[in-house]
């Protein structure tokens, strides 16, 4: 494995989520919006925003929507990153009155935001920062999109919590890597033995390193996460938007 300090960064990642009192700084909050900008992007479109959560009351409502998940109030800095098809519509309106609503645009936005958030993650931790992902913040999309005046075309994906690290976690076991990857093929799935060795790496892990007294290996927590927050009012949410709601091409007989 080679050695150099950003693989450094990305090789110790663990989820933070509990801070010190110290502030971050505009410098470091500049530093890591600058590199998050410079995140691959299709087309060059930029088809995301980020909205930096100051307002304690706008946090309490995060944490609130987000199952009670307490460091978005706490952490010094949250960064809500959003799929984001709307600046698209209103500066370039397109021609074809259909393309922002078809799913490869859906997919162009949504990929723009994963993207930059992860750089913004990155370039957090490379200044000395922790901070964990929250995706609860789609528990509840129609309560996120009043809560900050988001228009239609935009799509709260999830919330970063950055701070200094008052506790750095153990890490989580990840899958071997031949689990995820293979050359000019699938991967297909893993061998009987081999997944049951995760499994049961999973359910230790938790067992030593966490307050978590079941004894569940990865497929039961990855079972449980699955069936108990399903969000199946997302796809609601998403058409209101205006996303995925067009799958005609526009034609030059149609009026715009």
């Amino acid at each position: 494995m080679i050695n150099h300090e950003v693989i450094d960064v990305l090789r110790a990642h663990s989820s933070v989520r509990s801070f010190t009192d110290e502030p971050v700084s505009q410098d470091v909050i500049d530093t890591i919006l600058a590199c998050a900008q410079r995140a691959p992007t299709s087309s060059n479109l930029q088809a995301y925003s980020i909205i930096q959560v100051e307002s304690m009351e706008k946090r309490t409502a995060l944490m609130e929507y987000s199952g009670g998940q307490s460091w978005l109030v706490k952490a010094p800095l949250v960064l809500l990153f959003c799929a984001d098809l709307y600046r698209c519509h209103k500066i370039l309106a397109p021609a074809d009155k259909h393309v922002l609503h078809n799913a490869e645009l859906f997919s162009v936005a949504v990929s723009d935001a994963a993207l930059v958030a992860q750089k913004a993650f990155i370039a957090a931790q490379a200044c000395g920062l922790g901070g964990v992902v929250v995706g609860g913040v789609r528990n509840e999309t129609d309560k996120m999109a009043e809560l900050f005046g988001l228009p239609k075309l935009v799509f709260p994906m999830y919330a970063l919590c950055l701070g200094y690290p008052a506790k750095v976690p153990v890490q989580r076991p990840r899958f071997p890597i031949h689990f995820v990857h293979a050359v000019d093929k699938y991967p297909g799935l893993p061998q009987e033995e081999e997944l049951c060795d995760y499994d049961d790496a999973t359910r230790k892990y938790f067992l030593e390193h966490t307050n978590d007294p079941n004894e569940f290996g990865w497929i039961a927590r990855g079972q449980f996460a699955i069936t108990s927050k399903p969000r199946y009012e997302v796809g609601d949410f998403l058409k209101k938007a205006g996303f995925l709601t067009e799958t005609k091409p526009f034609t030059e007989d149609e009026k715009p």
